[in-house]
């Protein structure tokens, strides 16, 4: 089975997702390529700093709150 560019981001995203919460809760995390690429204060600055080293690949932007608090947010 091939993983495409997201799964290997979401992948990344749960093995770090312990010390991502702990670092840098509230914040903004770019994945690309199965590598964590930048973090920001919101989602305008995170993806900036993204841009210069994702060389116009695909993103995965993930907000760092907890999964329960997400869920509520949603609801």
């Amino acid at each position: 089975m091939v993983l495409d560019a997201i799964d290997r981001d979401f992948i990344a995203y749960k093995q770090m997702e312990k010390k991502l919460l702990k670092k840098y809760y509230g914040k903004i995390a770019v994945f690309c390529d199965g590598k964590l690429v930048a973090v920001g204060e919101d989602i305008k600055e995170a993806v900036k700093k993204a841009r210069t080293v994702s060389k116009g690949k695909e993103l995965f932007v993930k907000e760092l709150f907890r999964p329960d608090e997400q869920t509520k947010a949603i609801l």
